[in-house]
């Protein structure tokens, strides 16, 4: 089996922007008819934040909940501080998916949320979609159905991440995700650049480096993938979809 990594793209590349219809937030931005005239929350409300560089915060743990975000481009990590002050990965954030809604319960965010390359987000004021959903039923039966949906993939990440027993499971079921993840936001599942580091993968997936590493080799090595640095090729679907012990309606 050919190991090499094509360059060519079934999909756009990673470090374009998402298209306003693949992110999370368009059901929020996408304009309403209200009686004739058209209302957009992107034209009224949401801001495009200056570009946020790599290792920048886009907000702390413990701040103050004031906004949702859409990441358009790049991609971030979510981190707790443990009591001794060392990171706690507890999810990463792709081009195209939303952030900063488990804010909205406790009104503070629970997390940190730090860039992982030069990212480009959208910004939604809390506020003046709670006051404007009030007013418009449309908006606020989309703000519902986008929650929902939120919702839902964080329970599906749950499902395919927390409950394997072992770190080849992991790592399998943690690579289908991101690719599952990236072809729904239309970019190339197939192949991709991980926008994170080996360490912070190792640190989410509750594994050493050097585990996570010799992982990585032993999925090349079998055909599932191949891997060049940080650029990985899905080739063998079944294959790693056997090796993360998920059921065939989740993976």
């Amino acid at each position: 089996m050919d190991n090499s990594i094509s360059t060519d793209r079934k999909k756009r590349r990673g470090t374009q922007h998402v298209a306003c219809d693949d992110c999370g937030l368009f059901p929020l931005c996408n304009p309403i008819d209200l009686g004739g005239r058209e209302f957009s929350m992107a034209d009224e409300f949401v801001e495009r934040r200056q570009p946020l560089a790599a290792g920048e915060h886009l907000f702390r743990e413990g701040e103050p909940f004031s906004a949702l975000y859409a990441v358009t481009s790049g991609a971030l990590k979510l981190i707790n501080l443990t009591e001794d002050g060392q990171e706690l990965v507890v999810g990463f954030v792709l081009a195209g998916e939303t952030l900063g809604q488990t804010g909205i319960y406790p009104q503070r965010y629970p997390c940190s949320a730090i860039a992982l390359e030069d990212s480009h987000v959208c910004e939604l004021p809390y506020g003046s979609l709670k006051e404007t959903s009030s007013q418009v039923p449309a908006l606020s039966q989309n703000f519902q159905s986008m929650m929902q949906k939120e919702n839902f993939d964080l329970h599906r990440q749950f499902a395919m991440l927390m409950a394997r027993k072992n770190a080849e499971q992991r790592l399998s079921a943690f690579l289908l995700n991101l690719s599952m993840r990236l072809d729904e936001r239309g970019y190339s599942g197939e192949e991709f650049s991980l926008p994170m580091s080996r360490d912070d993968i190792a640190n989410f997936l509750g594994l050493r480096k050097e585990t996570l590493s010799r992982l990585f080799t032993k999925l090349h090595q079998t055909g599932a993938i191949a891997v060049r640095g940080k650029h990985i090729r899905m080739l063998d679907m079944e294959t790693l979809r056997d090796a993360s012990g998920l059921p065939r309606h989740i993976a």
